[in-house]
């Protein structure tokens, strides 16, 4: 379904090209000169739109496999990319403090797990004595005994459950660096990916997994490593995939996932998270099976005596005095609601947040007349998140000055704490609308309904493509034919006719595109670095002249005996050269911004939208010239112009048309294109800042926010929760 739609629009896309040179001839009198030009961009407008042709023939050939070789520098090249992700994610969350909060883990109580020897091999008591359990104990600050701990177990395989806020994810990060950090001969590389969306019965095991790692690392598409070096480290056994978040999945999909996990011979060693509900309900069904070989750990709550002395370590000496009602209510009580909200590690750091780092006076806490029960200090913590991380977090305007609770990541801008969660509120509910827990900055545009969508969009596109046209058309024969008057009346005719045309045609062709990118928009790649990349351009330009010159020479020729000139043959080497050379070196660059390169850094939200816009952009622009410089040496060649100038002239008028036609029609149907019109119209409404994505990198920066790969999660899934059920109360209408 995917794949013709991306057949379907390039090629849509040469009719029309062939419909505006059509509409351009038929203005300008049908002289030859202006025939040629169109003739000229019809050719243009097809080399142009080679490149995704070719793109897309690319992805569905089955294509080679990597060599061995290729397949080890392709794994150290990864470990280097992870190791580099998860050294600034892990500081910006946090997670590095010499002092963690220590949560106890032990092997689960529950009958979820495989037997014994099959997950911790063989045993002296067990084997000769018949007693016996597997031992798996450790704390999340002391990380190393964990490391040793899971690399004993027979097939190294790990579920990581726990209830909400207990801090199954954090384990699992803290894991996946102390592994990275301490690498044995043979090791994996562990990758972690969160399993939001993932459904085997449709993308099995294997191709889900080096999808992924395509999709998050594209320096794994370089060139240097072969066809398909992601498929290579899967089958070998290179990675160890850190799956967060089975629960997340629907309820019949879970029971499917570890039944995949288990067929899947490419998959040896692995981590998993779950709630534990959610892991037991989808072991127990008739058509479930606990993980194969997988150790089955459960957190602890946290002791009152660990979060006082957690707290008592982070408070600065100017707070202690007013900390000591809190810390004494703790300890009297360890039963209370305040002692049962700080048994996990997510209330915790809710508190620290809200009062240790704002110096808040916390005496309301402990007052159960106010906060009768843990899940009211739960959801008072968690609604003034937002606004308290903002206000403890001014920008870092100068990053030389040292602020008092500084820490290596501020936010970049200044935020109004209210509007700040006003904002994240609504990102909250469209997510929750949508049933996610990723923020997918190229789906916002679900947020909008689609006769919107249809109505700005079509309008928007059909008034710019009506004008551009109309003006740039009228302006070239205006050009060509010179007399007073001719200029203004030319403008005003485009100003006036071109709006109508274009209306109808865009709000026809938005209808067909809104039916068509429903569910198809993804990011794209693109890489405009030039410092080290000039050799790999040189080449890609050579090669793209080799391979469409002898192409345009064909369509000069046909053009040629196709526009009545046959006889004059002395024009025809010049055009088809000119028409080659401008198509070989479209092709060239386009595969010189899409290749990636080994060093290319993981793939993050900020990075995705900036090279998808660059792509849109670039592929635009360099349509535009191209069509230009053809559109005026055509011209310029059969004299219709009455020389160079007015060829150039009429040359740069025409290609900046082209490029503006192909960015608000074919760019429009990219993923950035549609993210920034869905921004403009949720601006407009109030429900969100133009600058969405330096809000939500903000909010990661301090600690709201965490990224996986290309997107964004909040940190928590009852903090997205809470803002979703806060942006839904804050639209209700007042009672009268």
């Amino acid at each position: 379904m995917r794949s013709w739609r991306r057949v379907v629009l390039p090629a849509a896309g040469v009719v029309v090209v062939a419909g505006i040179g059509y509409g351009l001839t038929a203005l300008s009198e049908s002289d030859a000169a202006v025939n040629w030009a169109q003739l000229a961009s019809v050719a243009l407008g097809v080399f142009t739109l080679i490149p995704p042709l070719v793109s897309t023939w690319r992805r569905r050939q089955p294509g080679g496999t990597s060599t061995i070789e290729q397949i080890e520098r392709a794994e150290r090249t990864l470990r280097v990319l992870v190791h580099e992700q998860w050294h600034e994610e892990i500081a910006m969350r946090e997670l590095d403090e010499p002092a963690r909060l220590p949560v106890r883990w032990r092997i689960s109580g529950l009958d979820v797990m495989d037997q014994d020897e099959r997950v911790d091999g063989l045993r002296l008591l067990r084997s000769w004595f018949g007693f016996g359990r597997v031992r798996f104990e450790g704390r999340t600050d002391r990380m190393p005994e964990i490391a040793v701990r899971f690399r004993k177990l027979a097939r190294r395989r790990l579920v990581i459950l726990g209830e909400a806020g207990m801090g199954k994810t954090t384990l699992a990060v803290l894991l996946l660096r102390e592994l990275l950090m301490d690498p044995k001969p043979g090791d994996p590389v562990p990758v972690l990916l969160s399993m939001s969306g993932w459904d085997p019965a449709a993308e099995p095991v294997h191709r889900w997994l080096g999808r992924r790692l395509r999709e998050n690392y594209p320096a794994l598409r370089a060139p240097e490593f072969g066809p398909d070096v992601a498929r290579g480290l899967v089958s070998h056994r290179r990675i160890l995939p850190v799956l967060d978040g089975l629960d997340e999945l629907p309820d019949a999909v879970r029971p499917k996932v570890v039944n995949a996990l288990n067929a899947a011979s490419a998959v040896e060693s692995l981590i998993l998270t779950c709630r534990t509900g959610e892991y037991v309900t989808a072991v127990n069904l008739r058509d479930g099976a606990v993980l194969a070989g997988a150790a089955v750990i459960e957190p602890r709550p946290v002791k009152s005596s660990d979060v006082i002395s957690y707290l008592r370590d982070r408070l600065a000496p100017g707070q202690r005095a007013d900390w000591t009602g809190l810390l004494s209510a703790l300890k009297a009580d360890p039963d209370g609601p305040l002692s049962e909200a700080l048994s996990t590690p997510l209330v915790v750091w809710l508190l620290h947040k809200v009062y240790v780092e704002t110096r808040a006076d916390p005496a309301p806490l402990y007052d159960t007349e106010r906060f009768p029960t843990a899940a009211a200090v739960t959801d008072h913590l968690l609604d003034t998140l937002v606004q308290a991380s903002f206000a403890a977090a001014p920008p870092d305007d100068d990053p030389g000055e040292r602020h008092e609770h500084d820490h290596p990541f501020r936010p970049r801008r200044t935020w109004e704490p209210g509007e700040a969660r006003r904002w994240l509120s609504f990102v909250a509910h469209h997510m929750s609308a949508i049933g996610t827990r990723d923020f997918r900055w190229w789906h916002l545009h679900r947020a909008i309904s689609r006769r919107w969508s249809v109505l700005v969009g079509g309008v928007t596109v059909g008034l710019s493509v009506g004008v551009t046209v109309g003006l740039t058309s009228d302006a070239v024969v205006a050009l060509r034919s010179p007399h007073e008057g001719s200029l203004r009346d030319a403008l005003l005719f485009g100003l006036a006719g071109g709006p109508v045309g274009g209306l109808v045609g865009g709000l026809t062709g938005g209808l067909i595109l809104e039916r068509l990118k429903g569910y198809t928009l993804e990011p794209a790649y693109a890489n405009l670095r030039w410092r080290g990349n000039a050799g790999r351009l040189a080449g890609q330009l050579a090669l793209g002249l080799v391979t469409v010159l002898p192409v345009g020479l064909i369509a000069a020729l046909a053009l040629w005996r196709v526009a009545g000139m046959s006889a004059r043959v002395d024009g025809l080497i010049p055009y088809a050269l000119v028409i080659g050379a401008i198509g070989g070196l479209t092709l060239g660059l386009n595969n010189w911004v899409t290749t990636p390169l080994t060093n290319d850094r993981p793939q993050g939200p900020l990075i995705t939208l900036r090279r998808d816009l660059q792509l849109v952009y670039g592929r635009s622009l360099t349509f535009g010239l191209a069509l230009g410089l053809a559109f005026g040496f055509a011209g310029t060649l059969v004299n219709g112009f009455s020389g160079l100038l007015r060829g150039a002239e009429a040359g740069v008028a025409f290609g900046l048309a082209g490029g503006v036609v192909f960015t608000l029609t074919f760019g429009f149907t990219g993923a950035s294109s549609t993210y920034l019109v869905a921004v403009t119209m949720l601006r407009v409404r109030g429900r969100i800042p133009l600058r969405l994505m330096s809000l939500l990198e903000d909010a990661r920066r301090i600690g709201l926010l965490r990224q996986v790969g290309p997107v964004y999660r909040f940190r928590h899934e009852k903090l997205q929760d809470r803002l979703a059920h806060l942006h839904v109360h804050s639209d209700r209408p007042e009672p009268k």
